[in-house]
């Protein structure tokens, strides 16, 4: 299922008890590109409502073709994610909500399909493309992998 709206709208239907839905726990693929930044800002802002849990996931890109070049930098990647997450937890402790995080190795669409099938999310909120410079009304790969693949909603924030 495929969810494309503001919802900023949504929040101010459910302020005035038109529309409500709980979401426990939100999933937010996140690779620090602007629209998985305006992902993550649009599930602050419903996990604030409804007190639900985030759970950022960031997947470093991997496979064996990759091997040779990636791991002699793979603790540096590593390290940089772990910085971005760590300024985000800190706003969201700032916010009240709570937050997990977890890094992934491999394809990103497969990793995180995988992972949503282990893990039970109520809603993965995400941008539409992540950090490609490719522009246009399409989806990216990553995206379009979770919306076609997804047993659960799929918010896409463009």
């Amino acid at each position: 299922m495929i969810i494309i709206f503001d919802i900023l709208e949504m929040l101010n239907l459910s302020s005035r008890g038109i529309y409500y839905v709980m979401f426990e726990r939100i999933l937010v693929p996140y690779d620090n590109s602007v629209n998985s930044k305006r992902a993550l800002n649009k599930a602050f802002a419903l996990a604030s409502l409804t007190k639900s849990t985030i759970t950022l996931v960031h997947v470093i890109e991997y496979h064996d073709a990759m091997a040779k070049v990636v791991e002699p930098y793979k603790e540096t990647m590593i390290n940089h994610v772990k910085k971005f997450f760590n300024t985000i937890e800190k706003d969201a402790s700032k916010r009240d909500i709570k937050i997990d995080d977890k890094i992934l190795y491999g394809n990103p669409g497969e990793e995180l399909i995988d992972f949503m099938k282990k893990k039970k999310f109520d809603l993965v909120i995400m941008g539409k493309r992540g950090v490609t410079k490719i522009t246009g009304p399409s989806l990216g790969s990553v995206s379009n992998a979770l919306v076609q693949y997804s047993k659960i909603p799929v918010l896409i924030i463009i």
